[in-house]
């Protein structure tokens, strides 16, 4: 059986904040294991984004102020 619950950020850093060390890194565990934590983002070049939206057919004034904006 699997139990849905929504709740809301500052109702999840309560929770966490009255576990103790030993709850904190049985979650932190299931976490890593399950692959849900922070990844380093990388970045695509400027010329391949461009390059992306080129392809759909955006206008070129509408690609000019893209990359005139992601530089």
């Amino acid at each position: 059986m699997q139990l849905l619950v929504n709740i809301d950020i500052d109702n999840c850093i309560d929770l966490i904040s009255r576990m103790n060390l030993s709850q904190i890194e049985t979650i932190k565990t299931a976490l890593i294991e399950r692959e849900i934590f922070f990844q380093k983002f990388k970045k695509d070049n400027i010329e391949d984004v461009i390059a992306d939206f080129k392809n759909e057919n955006y206008s070129e004034d509408f690609l000019n102020t893209l990359e005139h904006g992601l530089k």
